[in-house]
């Protein structure tokens, strides 16, 4: 007899615990965009890791779905139950926020923002050299938002879960395992 222990890894728990310990570390750093960002980005990462968790377990051919867009993706979770996708409002429209700033930062242009108009040159070359002239989104990316999206992010999880009749913390399941063993050895 032979036996071997087995883990069944989860992208999305790596995500979750990669994006909570940096929700975490962001109580003792600096407040600034550059430490969101991530934050955001593992956000993104979590939330279309737990759609294809959700969609793996409960749509039998979810590998053929699994390379469409994220928001596709949630409108055929809910057709599946028979639920149309809210967009415009709570969980799914916390989601489609975050997925925003996501692109930004992924597939971002050059964006021209333009500061306030001074009647010399010498005022506006002084405001430049001490004011950031960034875009508006660029603004709400700090503490405040973090950690209000950390309640938004668990709030959409829950909504995910429940849909397809999952426990509410269904999303913050570690890997599952066990032993195999084989008689015949």
């Amino acid at each position: 007899m032979s036996y071997q222990a087995y883990s069944d890894f989860t992208a999305q728990n790596a995500n979750i615990q990669t994006l909570m310990a940096m929700l975490s570390d962001l109580d003792n750093s600096q407040d600034s965009a550059v430490r969101v960002i991530p934050i955001v980005v593992f956000m993104a990462f979590s939330i279309e890791a737990y759609i294809n968790s959700v969609g793996a377990r409960v749509i039998p051919y979810w590998d053929e779905l699994e390379r469409l867009a994220w928001k596709k993706k949630v409108g055929i979770l809910h057709q599946s139950v028979g639920k149309q996708a809210n967009w415009g409002e709570g969980d799914l429209q916390f989601a489609s926020s975050v997925f925003t700033l996501r692109d930004k930062l992924a597939h971002g242009k050059a964006e021209r923002v333009v500061g306030p108009v001074f009647s010399t040159y010498d005022e506006a070359f002084a405001h430049r050299q001490t004011n950031r002239l960034e875009p508006k989104w660029w603004g709400t990316l700090n503490k405040t938002w973090a950690l209000k999206a950390k309640g938004q992010f668990t709030d959409l999880m829950k909504y995910l879960a429940i849909l397809h009749n999952l426990h509410e913390s269904d999303h913050l399941l570690l890997a599952t395992g066990g032993m195999i063993h084989d008689d015949e050895s």
